[in-house]
């Protein structure tokens, strides 16, 4: 398309023998030999060129809205993977550490067994191995909060309400993980369990809650602790 306006251009201009067509003067077929039906088919040509053009750009502009929202939809599929295997390989992390400690401790707790009487009282390696899933699991509720009052949208993802909540607070929280808690309902928003990639990070934002009381668009909004069943009764 471009070449063919490019000819149409060229040929234009030596007929009418301007060089520059944008300072071509209006009455430049004056005293020229050219009839009318001949000024009349370049106008034709000039305009059929313009409209393919114009169809062309048109369509090349559909395309790029398309490609760009199949770059966003890719991108956006490639984050949520990231953010998959990220929480699997804590998981598998987290199982590997407690088979370790069980193992270990159970072989421990049989060598403490047979070097003393059957009398005294030994902890089972149950027991132990009980605490230390505790502690692990505490660790890990450590890096996370609970965001109460934030408004529910099914068109803004979890995680940009959260962010957009602690911008306007002045902090840029680095997510690892988000998700709305419980079954949605008509009447209030959800509760928002937020992992943050340490725990500072989560106490950092927990101390927060006076900015958000002072500031208009989020003084309903709420940071707790993640807490368990036993330490909430």
């Amino acid at each position: 398309v471009l070449f063919d306006v490019s000819t149409m251009l060229h040929k234009f201009s030596l007929r009418t023998k301007c060089p520059d067509i944008t300072k071509m003067p209006q009455d430049v077929f004056a005293g020229t030999d050219y009839k009318k039906e001949v000024v009349s088919m370049w106008l034709v040509e000039t305009l059929q060129q313009l409209k393919l053009c114009y169809d062309t750009l048109r369509m090349s502009t559909g395309k790029i809205d398309q490609l760009k929202g199949e770059v966003i939809s890719l991108q956006k599929d490639e984050l949520q993977n990231q953010r998959r295997q990220f929480c699997e390989s804590q998981s598998e992390t987290v199982s590997n550490l407690q088979t370790t400690l069980k193992s270990e401790l159970k072989s421990y707790s049989d060598a403490v067994a047979s070097s003393f009487s059957t009398q005294v009282p030994i902890v089972s390696a149950q027991d132990i191995a009980a605490v230390v899933e505790n502690v692990v699991k505490t660790e890990d509720r450590s890096k996370n909060i609970i965001l109460f009052g934030v408004d529910e949208d099914e068109n803004v993802e979890a995680e940009k309400a959260v962010v957009d909540v602690f911008n306007n607070v002045g902090e840029k929280p680095h997510i690892s993980y988000c998700e709305r808690l419980g079954r949605k309902c008509t009447d209030r928003a959800r509760p928002i369990k937020v992992c943050l990639t340490n725990g500072d990070a989560a106490v950092r934002l927990r101390n927060c809650g006076k900015k958000l009381r002072d500031n208009p668009s989020t003084r309903r909004v709420f940071v707790a602790p993640d807490l368990t069943h036993e330490e909430r009764a």
